[in-house]
């Protein structure tokens, strides 16, 4: 049981599934959603996958990661080969076409296929205090500015950066200790502790943004479970660890999409 979550968390087969859950649940108001979401799910786990094997190649990895790539080298590739085909298919069969959507994912596949290789001196996560910035840009296009172009959802702009940026602190604070220092992160600049209250801050105005809107409960329930879950994660942050916190704060993506999906079906 223990290797088999750990193989769902370093596969990055959990952080897929789980942002599958959020796409389905904040965004159902259309079947193609479903569509898109295992099309994002697909690239989620093909593209970092992909990222694992490439840094493998290059012994760029952490050691205890470099050896556990190693012992599970063959599905590693597998994961990075067929997820990537699938998400390719389903793009040009049904999202290509619109020149702005097309122009964005060219940007997004640049994006992910130089966050690791390098560009002479530095891939683009090494650019000093770019590395978040480049993953939350990628990420808000696809979680937000995709689904808003494509189906013309309205989206919660401001939430979604503070969601993103909640969760994506916690992987820098993964890595403080194997980062190099001239790449200037979060964690890097203003400590754990610090980042931790940077990550309460931002929760806290989501949760108050939330309280004062003039969106329907509804609406906002998902949100403030999600947040106070991730408010709780952080008063726990000492126990839970530095090296884990990341794959509890990776659950909020399924707690806010299940709730979603289940209040919009009881209306």
């Amino acid at each position: 049981m223990k290797y088999v979550l750990k193989f769902l968390i370093r596969s990055h087969l959990f952080l897929a599934l789980a942002s599958f859950v959020f796409f389905i649940g904040i965004q159902s108001y259309s079947e193609l959603i479903w569509i898109y979401a295992f099309m994002i799910s697909m690239g989620i786990i093909g593209i970092y996958n992909s990222h694992r094997l490439w840094k493998y190649n290059r012994n760029r990895l952490p050691e205890h990661m470099q050896k556990w790539t190693f012992q599970n080298k063959t599905p590693i590739y597998i994961l990075s080969i067929i997820p990537t085909f699938l998400a390719s298919f389903i793009y040009l069969y049904y999202f290509i076409g619109d020149p702005l959507i097309d122009f964005l994912t060219g940007f997004c596949v640049f994006v992910s296929v130089f966050y690791v290789r390098r560009l002479r001196t530095f891939s683009l996560r090494e650019i000093p205090y770019m590395k978040v910035i480049f993953v939350i840009l990628i990420w808000y296009l696809l979680f937000f500015v995709f689904p808003y172009l494509i189906f013309g959802f309205p989206q919660q702009w401001l939430l979604g950066f503070f969601l993103l940026l909640i969760i994506l602190i916690p992987s820098d604070i993964k890595d403080v200790y194997f980062d190099p220092k001239e790449m200037k992160t979060i964690p890097q600049i203003m400590g754990l502790n610090n980042s931790i209250g940077l990550i309460q801050l931002a929760i806290l105005s989501s949760v108050l943004i939330l309280l004062f809107s003039d969106e329907e409960l509804n609406n906002s329930l998902p949100w403030i479970f999600g947040f106070l879950y991730f408010f709780l994660l952080t008063l726990l942050y000492k126990k839970i660890g530095y090296k884990y916190f990341f794959v509890f704060a990776d659950f909020t993506f399924m707690l806010i999409g299940a709730t979603a999906f289940i209040l919009h079906y009881m209306k």
